[in-house]
């Protein structure tokens, strides 16, 4: 089969776990002997041109966004007309099997190519996370958005929670929607024997971003570090705040009570080989977000088979059985952080035995290469053959 996926933020441009997620998927049926082309305008170090290249099997279409001079409407058109004709050109040399574009953005909101299954995958729309953490609605993109799950002609969604909530909010309550949860690279974010945690090394892995809950786990670490002199917080992700003034990370440094401070570090964005090595060194990691769809950060640790904590709202319990392969928490309460962090820092067996059991649960239900396969059974069920 040959899978056409729209998608902005695709490897190496700067990603979360949307990019991660497609990359993955395109590999894998890449390695299982079908064809993948990802289009996507880029958004953050804009093309002067549409660059093509090949990788890991994958083709890649990348493509210049709007002139800033094109009001936003105008802009919003054009960029989708471009992804839609750049998809029918291929088409008419490599017919696709299905084109999938995620909700966010509503890439497909006037539609696809005819004959072609459209599948939009709910991830994280704009329609959902404003809705969820009570932001200022952005009524423009919530109905491309709409119209793209509207106008799809297959629905399937990375978690129960997220197709509930976001087909509500796009009055699609009765749509049929496949929950196909992402997998994790088991091979990749796995276990060494060879090496040995560091005793009181937490890790956070994300983007930095308010949502994520960093605010508060650096509020939990001021009141759990004086008890344990030998924990310390490694936190690896990149600054989204650019509109915040003197920077996010120096507002975030300044929360940590400053005889702690030499105890935090930041390291920034990193590759993902440099990151399994933090989980594997890691004693916990801990990813207390506000919300997701989904959550393949915790997944990946919990690969790695560190003990890890969650946030028990939205997807959370779909991911980790709270006390049997991790701990789920309340991320708006930096004390209910701090009571997680508490009890895996004061009995390391324990944690041990929780981080075991998450590798279990992650090759029983999210391993990558079973994954491949639900979703080649999925595009088969859209009228694909696999």
């Amino acid at each position: 089969m040959h899978l056409g996926i729209i998608c902005e933020e695709y490897p190496p441009a700067p990603h979360g776990g949307t990019g991660s997620s497609y990359r993955d998927l395109a590999e894998g049926l890449v390695a299982a002997g079908h064809q993948a082309t990802v289009v996507g305008v880029q958004p953050v170090e804009p093309v002067p041109r549409v660059i093509e290249s090949q990788q890991n099997g994958v083709r890649v279409v990348r493509l210049p966004r709007a002139p800033a001079l094109l009001r936003t409407r105008l802009g919003a058109w054009r960029e989708r007309q471009n992804i839609l004709t750049h998809l029918k050109r291929i088409h008419a040399i490599q017919p696709f099997d299905a084109i999938e574009a995620s909700d966010y953005n509503g890439w497909l909101s006037h539609g696809g190519i005819a004959g072609v299954p459209a599948i939009v995958r709910i991830r994280g729309s704009n329609l959902f996370f404003d809705a969820e953490l009570n932001r200022p609605p952005q009524h423009f993109e919530h109905g491309h958005e709409r119209a793209a799950l509207a106008r799809a002609t297959h629905l399937a969604s990375v978690s129960r929670y997220a197709a509930k909530r976001t087909l509500a909010l796009a009055g699609l309550s009765s749509r049929h929607c496949e929950i196909l949860p992402n997998g994790v690279d088991a091979g990749v974010f796995s276990p060494s024997p060879g090496i040995t945690p560091d005793p009181g090394l937490i890790v956070f892995v994300n983007s930095l971003n308010p949502k994520k809950g960093i605010e508060q786990l650096l509020d939990a670490a001021n009141s759990v570090f004086p008890a344990f002199p030998h924990a310390r917080l490694a936190v690896i992700g990149e600054d989204t705040q650019w509109r915040v003034s003197g920077g996010y990370v120096a507002q975030l440094k300044e929360r940590i009570h400053p005889a702690l401070r030499d105890r935090v570090e930041f390291t920034g964005r990193l590759p993902r080989e440099q990151i399994v090595g933090w989980l594997r060194r890691a004693a916990i990691c801990c990813y207390p977000s506000h919300m997701e769809t989904f959550g393949i950060a915790a997944l990946e640790a919990m690969s790695v088979g560190r003990p890890t904590i969650f946030t028990r709202l939205g997807p959370g319990p779909e991911i980790v059985d709270d006390e049997k392969n991790g701990l789920l928490c309340d991320p708006r309460d930096p004390a209910d952080i701090a009571r997680c962090l508490t009890r895996l820092l004061s009995d390391p067996a324990a944690a041990e035995r929780l981080g075991a059991a998450a590798r279990e649960r992650v090759l029983a239900h999210f391993d990558k290469r079973d994954w491949v396969q639900r979703n080649l059974d999925f595009y088969r069920r859209c009228g694909t053959p696999a």
